[in-house]
């Protein structure tokens, strides 16, 4: 249950919106919550260190005309695909916190293994009878070279959710399918806990 404390500048503003709109959802918090737009600066696959690896990156836009010294929660959820039939996972979390955010921040996922890097693209096959080796092109795998599945970016203040972002409508319906998803990512030791004046572009 959200508290009707003041603990922020926007915490009685919340407590009464709170009762206003119970049942309503995130979305009818909005008048006093920054708009948030987010957009993909980069997804696909990258070579380090002789290695593979999926990446992908977020621009995550926020601007806010509230009280002064208001501070919210910026979550960003990464979702990785599951093996074979397995449901999709959240593999890595992301927090921030920002004062009055005018501006955009970068947020990029951790990458995920995928690979050795091979240059050529072929692989080495050998006859049934012993005879020399023939290059054969490795036919790509769509779930190895883009194991994501997408993202979520929320904000919050006081522990209300105000705006909220999805990478695609599949995503948004996965989360809701599963309502204790985002509760067990950020409970999780592996969360990234980082400073918004890093990661705002400038």
């Amino acid at each position: 249950m959200a508290s009707f404390l003041p603990v922020r500048p926007c915490g009685a503003v919340l407590a009464f919106a709170v009762l206003l709109t119970a049942n309503a959802g995130a979305s009818t918090l909005a008048p006093h919550a920054p708009t948030l737009s987010v957009h993909e600066t980069c997804y696909g696959t990258s070579s380090h260190d002789g290695v593979r690896e999926s990446v992908e990156g977020l621009e995550i836009r926020m601007v806010s005309y509230t009280e002064p010294g208001t501070i919210y929660e910026v979550q960003c959820f990464f979702l990785k695909k599951g093996k074979g039939d397995h449901p999709a996972t959240i593999d890595d979390t992301v927090i921030f916190n920002v004062t009055n955010p005018h501006g955009s921040y970068a947020v990029l996922a951790k990458p995920i293994k995928i690979g050795r890097d091979t240059s050529s693209g072929t692989q080495t096959s050998k006859s049934g009878k012993g005879g020399k080796g023939s290059k054969t092109q490795t036919p790509p795998n769509p779930s190895l070279e883009y194991p994501r599945e997408g993202y979520l970016v929320r904000v919050l203040c006081d522990g209300i959710v105000l705006r909220q972002s999805f990478s695609t409508h599949r995503v948004e319906e996965f989360v809701k399918a599963n309502p204790g998803l985002i509760e067990a990512a950020v409970a999780k030791k592996s969360v990234r806990y980082l400073q918004g004046s890093d990661l705002h572009k400038r």
